[in-house]
């Protein structure tokens, strides 16, 4: 079901927003919901990944710090 909602928007990212709708041939609300379920997205990705991985690395604060200040670990 969808439902009518009312909101207050920076007028400029609101300007910008509705050129970005009509240039991709769509209505306002189109991109708004759409931006709104991408964000969500992420945002539950982000929040399940932490809740996941959660206590998987039993180490001792010491370990962890000798761990993280050995050479190259920062390096790709």
């Amino acid at each position: 079901m969808r439902k009518k909602i009312g909101t207050v928007l920076d007028e400029e990212l609101l300007l910008k927003a509705k050129q970005v709708a009509l240039m991709q041939k769509r209505s306002f609300s189109q991109l708004l919901e759409d931006a709104l379920k991408s964000y969500l997205s992420n945002f539950d990705r982000k929040k399940g990944v932490v809740n996941a991985t959660r206590g998987s690395m039993n180490l001792p604060p010491e370990k962890l710090k000798a761990i993280l200040e050995e050479e190259g670990v920062f390096e790709a």
